[in-house]
């Protein structure tokens, strides 16, 4: 299991560049946020950045169900579109607000 929580054990690489840890899978690493794609760095922005592969142990990675299982949660997250639209305050900006006024000098 990766460190972020998808199934596989064998799909965290390293960035070649900042040397960045991600999960080449399931696209979260050591950053706030998902990979814009698969090889392009959240941290460094370059393209095609799929370095070594790291904190592999072979042998104890999930069964076959376990894949297919995930492989069908995935394909209904990606089918998932966004839920509610979260909408801040309108108002104006630069709004002068009330307070004491100044005195003009003559």
């Amino acid at each position: 299991m990766c460190r972020w929580g998808c199934v596989y054990n064998d799909t965290t690489y390293m960035c070649r560049f900042c040397g960045t840890r991600f999960c080449n899978d399931c696209l979260k690493g050591e950053f706030v946020g998902l990979m814009r794609a698969e090889g392009h760095c959240r941290k460094c922005n370059q393209e095609s950045c799929v370095g070594k592969r790291v904190e592999y142990v072979p042998g104890k990675g999930p069964s076959e169900e376990v894949k297919e299982k995930y492989a069908t949660w995935k394909e209904k997250q990606g089918k998932k579109k966004g839920g509610k639209k979260k909408g801040g305050k309108k108002g104006k900006k630069g709004k002068k607000k009330g307070g004491k006024k100044k005195k003009k000098k003559r």
